[in-house]
């Protein structure tokens, strides 16, 4: 019994998919292409072997997002690439956590391409701590406060009051169950809300 428990409790530490035994499905991005690929049953695949059913789920979440629409249709890159795109921006980190479970789409994971990543401004996607959404102010933020910045230096970087910027630090810090700048950037850092 011990060794099912044991079994258990490593695939739990692994990527989602990377069990031979593990039917859900994780994305993975690749940043220097913003290509995807896909993980299930301990196999890796590109995006374009994604099964239909699949592709058809996120090509309806993709259409049902019109800022993910109107961003990506701009780069006249064919349907199928958008598609790819939108995977990439919504589930292209890879963790634990499966981005296709039981055969559905799960919310969108913690990813930023960059700290000002495009797909913040999208419907479908969330960055969240424990279900609370984390605001794109929060998360300029912390990525100011992850430069080791000055509290003054953050409220002139973001054209606010110094109280401003303490009123949202306070909210911040307490969305993040954090009392202070450096609780909050370590409870950030593991949450993937920003990357060291």
């Amino acid at each position: 019994m011990d060794k099912i428990k044991e079994q258990n409790r490593i695939s739990q530490l692994l990527p989602a998919g990377v069990s031979p035994n593990d039917p859900n499905i994780e994305f993975v991005g690749e940043k220097d292409n913003k290509t995807v690929l896909w993980i299930q049953y301990g196999k890796t695949h590109p995006f374009t072997d994604l099964p239909s059913k699949y592709y058809t789920k996120l090509k309806e979440a993709y259409s049902n997002d019109p800022a993910a629409v109107v961003s990506l249709s701009d780069l006249n890159v064919g349907i199928r690439r958008e598609v790819e795109l939108y995977t990439y921006y919504i589930y292209g980190d890879l963790d634990t956590t499966p981005d296709i479970k039981d055969g559905e789409l799960q919310p969108s994971e913690n990813f930023r391409d960059t700290l000002d990543c495009l797909s913040l401004q999208w419907e479908s996607k969330n960055i969240d701590f424990e279900g609370k959404i984390i605001t794109t102010r929060q998360l300029r933020i912390l990525d100011l406060i992850a430069r080791d910045l000055p509290d003054k230096a953050i409220a002139h970087e973001m054209g606010i009051a110094q109280s401003t910027l303490d009123h949202h630090k306070k909210v911040l810090f307490k969305a993040l169950n954090s009392s202070n700048k450096t609780t909050a950037m370590l409870t950030a850092v593991k949450a993937k809300i920003i990357t060291p």
